[in-house]
């Protein structure tokens, strides 16, 4: 192990970059670091905590923040890499500094991971994580974490962009965070299934610039197979607001006309139509802090494809929108089935239609 000298050294050396974080000290060396991503990787360590994982590499390290702090937080076993020898350097660096004692590889991900197999994999880029995904959904044993900041082309911000890099049509909704994290996980689902793989989302959440999912991954060519289930297509009226969603093995899937307004819908997908979170998973979670806020969010939030916003009902109606709670009281009041969501704000989801969620609104002005 390094000795206190030299770790004193080395922090006086480098005492005005030095970043605390988490039970981490690291030095960015002009090696790329987020300090908005704080909050994901405060998440990660929770989620860390509860996986069971023998080695998981940090696909593209950077500093090495993550994989660091999950070796001290979580009580993982990290490998480093980046191709990047300056950001490697870094990494041995920060690694001394915090006493730590792993494997770091300077080496194209791509190719690492068509080389070798690993427990758990995280995809973090700084950018689009789809040229990273193949390999990924080929190497990963048991658990695979995926960043994605090319929120735009996820959402329907950049349609181009998203039929390039995810071979999915969406556009800009008023559920677009909850849209471009199926857009993702879609993406992942059908690039797995061809190694007979098959995914189970843990948990997963989109925050500011940024989406995050957590999978468990399950090798059988029967689960791959079914996972054709929970993708699909995603149906969107844009005169009245209604939507519906299908499966590719659901036999209605050719239905393109609104049942309520009679508008031509639009047709977004292929997309992840299943779950966003494991619950069982979630309740293992602890719920303290700002991290918890978020699982105990997800936690409560029902099970239904996309979200409403009362802003833009309102809109829709010209009127004002309730207060969100009173809102969600009413429509479980009235026999339905609402929640907030872990996308914040003003949204809401319910199994309520929208016709009975527009009398909600005229029922509390």
């Amino acid at each position: 192990m390094y000795s206190e000298e030299w770790c004193h050294s080395l922090t006086s050396e480098f005492s005005k970059s030095l970043i605390s974080e988490g039970k981490a000290k690291i030095i960015v060396n002009d090696v790329f670091y987020n300090p908005k991503m704080k909050f994901c990787r405060d998440v990660d360590m929770k989620v860390f905590e509860k996986l069971n994982a023998d080695d998981y590499l940090d696909a593209l390290s950077a500093t090495g923040i993550r994989g660091i702090r999950a070796y001290l937080e979580a009580s993982y076993n990290p490998i480093f890499n980046d191709k990047d020898k300056k950001a490697v350097k870094t990494i041995k660096m920060n690694l001394k500094l915090n006493k730590i004692e792993a494997e770091v590889l300077n080496e194209d991900a791509n190719v690492l991971m068509r080389r070798r197999s690993f427990t758990h994999i995280d995809i973090d880029p700084f950018g689009s994580p789809s040229m990273f995904i193949d390999s990924a959904c080929y190497s990963a044993k048991k658990y695979m974490s995926v960043t994605a900041t090319d929120t735009a082309a996820l959402c329907g911000s950049a349609i181009t962009s998203g039929l390039r890099k995810y071979s999915s049509f969406v556009e800009k909704t008023e559920y677009y965070h909850e849209l471009g994290l199926r857009n993702l996980i879609g993406k992942i689902a059908r690039e797995i299934t061809k190694y007979d793989k098959a995914i189970d989302v843990l948990i997963s959440w989109g925050k500011e610039h940024y989406y995050r999912v957590h999978l468990k991954i399950k090798r059988s060519t029967r689960l791959a197979g079914e996972l054709y289930k929970r993708v699909g297509y995603i149906f969107h009226c844009r005169k009245c607001g209604f939507r519906d969603w299908k499966s590719f093995e659901d036999e209605q899937m050719e239905r393109h006309i609104c049942s309520i307004c009679n508008e031509k819908m639009r047709m977004y997908g292929p997309l992840w139509i299943g779950e966003l979170h494991n619950i069982d998973f979630i309740k293992r979670l602890e719920k303290k802090g700002e991290v918890g806020e978020l699982f105990k969010r997800i936690e409560e939030e029902i099970d239904i494809v996309t979200y409403y916003n009362t802003h833009n009902i309102a809109c829709m109606l010209k009127t004002s929108p309730p207060p969100l709670d009173d809102l969600i009281n009413y429509l479980k009041e009235v026999g339905y089935k609402a929640s907030k969501t872990r996308f914040g704000g003003s949204t809401f989801k319910t199994d309520a239609s929208i016709i009975e969620i527009k009398k909600a609104f005229t029922s509390l002005k």
